[in-house]
């Protein structure tokens, strides 16, 4: 270790005691609001897929996918309720990592108090740890990896370190925004460490959890379950994406399409100079809206706060947190709202340290003015005004949530709706059901992103898994079916019945006869026969 490193404070087993109340009250909240069953577009991907053991969407979450598993084996509610506790439980365990990580930065447990409060109920945080999606889970990795690196420097034990780089390897498999913490963690050895004892334990774990996060997607790529992201999606519609069958039959080519994410390339750092100022604008405005002006303000200070006794620390959350930022501002994409959610690990840590500065500010003046029996009540003043303002802002929107036990706070946001349907919960699986019942058993039915994989939840649920479901348009912007698509229309066209949820478009479709039919309120448009 490097011999001028300042000290942490100590963690006790109050702390641990505190941190663990802290964890089970906010996901008392998240279970008390939680969805209560399947949900629309990715969410409703992520409950089918963790359900069947399939893989998911670019970049492909395989750790995620083995871990939400364990969760559909508990005993109480259907396996798409499971998936949303699964981020429950992970929204709470970050709410306690943040407990924790400004415990050791600062020392003063009001300040932890607070920052961990704060982030627990943020209507953003609040809002992805009561549905199935990856920001929270990204989240919670992010923060233990955190957590266990300043363990790590408090008491000189290497398994915290390991423990730290092995969930930045895992990371890989969760979600991306927890790699590009990366950059940090780096220059935080670099700056903390001369020993190659530590590098090299730090270097092995993080390729054990690199190689266990690969193991993963091995696993699932043998399963390969209908239900899953590679049949629904990519085979039917190759050419679209310029691939043959002979380019998509081996685990590594498919492991190169999901993290080449070439339905997003588009989008990513497309023109740096239009977009970050734009999404930089966008995150301002969000910030505004789920952080109290008082919550900036302290992590406003927190930021340079950070840096006063302990500059390393300081370092690696600036550098962890920019990074994010380079990323999430040069991503020009509809939903970039959602990227922002990790980044709050980072406020929630500067609310903290914000807090603890004025703290600390407070009991240096009262030492020097020789006062130092009003240091324990005059410090506590600042921590019980923040607690309180918290409160007085967020206080009525947390009681209203309780009391209706629903995240009602969504109401009039772009989230409103979508992909939980907060006045309609029940929506995405009456919608699949009345689409599952429509149809006869070996059907091949093409449809949007949205209702795609509850139309296989609900027909895997039901037994009927001969019925094959296909999103129609899976590249964005492109609204025409490639040639695979053609081609995989005319081998089981006569052998099975082929639907489109809405007409289909496309010059290559008049060699098609397509038909409107109606069954019990429903329009299908049925591929009846191909035209001479």
């Amino acid at each position: 270790m490097h011999p001028k490193l300042s000290p942490l404070s100590p963690l006790t087993r109050h702390d641990a005691l505190l941190a663990s109340l802290l964890g089970a009250g906010s996901l008392a909240l998240y279970v008390r609001t939680l969805a209560p069953g399947l949900l629309y577009g990715d969410s409703g991907e992520l409950q089918t897929v963790v359900y069947s053991l399939g893989m998911t969407h670019p970049t492909g979450y395989p750790v995620y996918i083995l871990l939400g598993r364990l969760f559909t084996l508990l005993p109480d509610g259907d396996p798409a309720w499971r998936v949303n506790l699964f981020s429950a439980f992970l929204g709470a365990l970050t709410v306690t990592c943040i407990f924790l990580i400004v415990r050791l930065l600062v020392g003063w447990r009001l300040a932890a108090v607070t920052a961990a409060l704060t982030l627990a109920v943020t209507p953003l945080f609040w809002y992805f740890s009561v549905i199935a999606e990856l920001y929270v889970p990204a989240c919670a990795f992010l923060a233990g990896v955190l957590l266990f690196l300043l363990l790590w420097r408090q008491t000189e034990d290497r398994r915290w370190l390991a423990g730290s780089a092995l969930l930045g390897g895992l990371s890989l498999g969760v979600h991306s925004s927890v790699a590009l913490a990366a950059p940090g963690v780096l220059v935080f050895l670099a700056v903390s460490t001369r020993q190659r004892k530590d590098w090299g334990c730090a270097i092995g774990a993080a390729l054990l959890g690199v190689a266990l996060s690969m193991a993963a997607f091995l696993a699932l790529d043998t399963v390969n379950p209908d239900a899953g992201y590679y049949h629904a999606t990519v085979v039917p519609s190759l050419s679209v994406w310029g691939l043959t069958p002979a380019g998509f039959d081996s685990p590594l080519e498919r492991l190169g399409f999901l993290y080449a994410a070439r339905q997003f390339n588009d989008a990513m750092f497309a023109d740096p100079a239009v977009t970050m100022p734009d999404i930089a604008n966008v995150y301002g405005q969000v910030l505004k809206m789920v952080f109290a002006p008082l919550s900036l303000a302290l992590a406003g200070l927190g930021l340079f706060g950070a840096f006063l006794p302990r500059w390393r620390e300081g370092l690696l959350l600036l550098l962890g947190w920019g990074v994010q930022m380079v990323f999430v501002t040069n991503y020009a994409i509809f939903d970039v709202v959602v990227f922002f959610v990790p980044t709050f690990v980072f406020l929630a840590v500067w609310i903290g340290t914000g807090l603890g500065t004025l703290m600390d500010t407070l009991a240096g003046g009262l030492k020097r003015l020789r006062l130092q029996k009003w240091i324990t009540p005059a410090t506590a003043l600042p921590g019980i005004i923040a607690l309180g303002l918290l409160v007085q802002f967020w206080g009525d929107m947390v009681s209203e949530a309780w009391e209706q036990r629903a995240a009602v706070f969504i109401r009039g946001t772009e989230f409103d709706g979508y992909p939980f349907p907060l006045d309609d919960p029940q929506a995405p699986q009456a919608e699949a059901q009345v689409i599952v019942a429509a149809i006869e058993d070996n059907a091949i039915v093409f449809l949007n992103w949205d209702l795609l994989f509850p139309c296989y939840f609900v027909a895997r649920q039901e037994g009927r898994s001969g019925i094959d479901f296909h999103e129609t348009y899976p590249q964005e912007g492109l609204r025409q079916l490639g040639e695979t698509t053609i081609a995989y229309l005319e081998a089981n066209l006569g052998r099975r019945p082929i639907y489109f949820l809405e007409r289909p478009d496309g010059a290559a479709l008049s060699r098609f006869e397509i038909s409107l039919v109606i069954r019990n309120g429903l329009h299908l448009y049925q591929v009846t026969g191909g035209k001479p």
